[in-house]
């Protein structure tokens, strides 16, 4: 019965554990998508926890050097140390030395907003660099967004039309079908329709579809793997505001954003899923 009792109290606290810490992480999601720090009220009333809970995991974030609780407001913040991190990361992949100019250099012939998303494993793909045109005079975050649309943003449709549409559709189903705007698509014939025309085109389009005033095109960045399996690595977007660039102007970007993501597949530093 003492051994029988033991194994119950460990898998619980093994499961309590897993809590803490997903809950620990949804914490700094939360914080990162705020500009001027987070009360501990709101931060229980949007986990649906108890505040000693969470004051508890702020305490082990800020001990470990994730967050740190601003003396003159008691508002929590995240430390660089998660984009440090990232920035390792990718500088052992060596991926902002080898698409940074060519990136710089879309920005200032298209004279927009150029940003890159990396696809993570096989499952996500998410925002790692960005490159400001000179015609740009709408500021947009070029984070403003940390999740990427799947249905509603260039990038996420660019992504999804190159793989299979049964797997395109369990993250979709993951991330739910949203509708950001009166222009965002939310039907199986729409979205597919969308995969088709990149395709078929080399890019994709979202215009005011994933924010009002905004238009963006996206290009996958395809390469063969060592496995000799061709896949998408990333995608490049040229985001402008509609106000000053047309669909058809911004379309017509297209040639020059397939041509730069071309000559980032030739030189994207090759490795195997495994």
């Amino acid at each position: 019965m003492k051994t029988h009792s033991k194994s119950i109290i460990e898998v619980t606290n093994q499961a309590s554990g897993v809590v803490s810490m997903r809950r620990g992480l949804q914490l700094i999601e939360i914080i990162s998508e705020g500009d001027s720090g987070w009360s501990l009220s709101d931060l229980a009333r949007l986990l649906d926890v108890n505040k000693v809970i969470v004051l508890r995991l702020l305490n082990e974030l800020v001990a470990a050097g994730y967050l740190y609780c601003r003396s003159d407001n008691g508002l929590y913040e995240l430390t660089f140390k998660l984009s440090n991190l990232g920035l390792r990361k990718l500088s052992q992949t060596r991926l902002l030395d080898q698409s940074s100019e060519i990136l710089k250099d879309l920005a200032i012939m298209s004279g927009e907003l150029v940003r890159l998303a990396v696809v993570e494993g096989t499952a996500k793909i998410t925002w790692v660099l960005a490159h400001v045109g000179s015609k740009r005079t709408l500021q947009i975050d070029p984070n403003y967004r940390l999740e990427i649309g799947l249905t509603t943003h260039a990038v996420g449709k660019a992504w999804l039309s190159t793989l299979d549409p049964k797997i395109s559709w369990s993250f979709i189903h993951q991330q739910g079908i949203q509708k950001f705007t009166e222009y965002s698509k939310s039907t199986k014939k729409e979205i597919e329709a969308d995969w088709k025309f990149v395709q078929k085109n080399g890019f994709s389009i979202s215009y005011e579809e994933n924010e009002i005033g905004v238009g963006a095109i996206a290009s996958p960045i395809v390469i063969t793997d060592t496995d000799m399996v061709k896949r998408c690595v990333g995608v490049v977007s040229v985001g402008a505001p509609v106000y000053r660039t047309s669909k058809k102007e911004l379309q017509a970007l297209a040639p020059l954003l397939i041509d730069k993501t071309q000559a980032l597949g030739k030189i994207w530093p090759i490795r195997s899923l495994e």
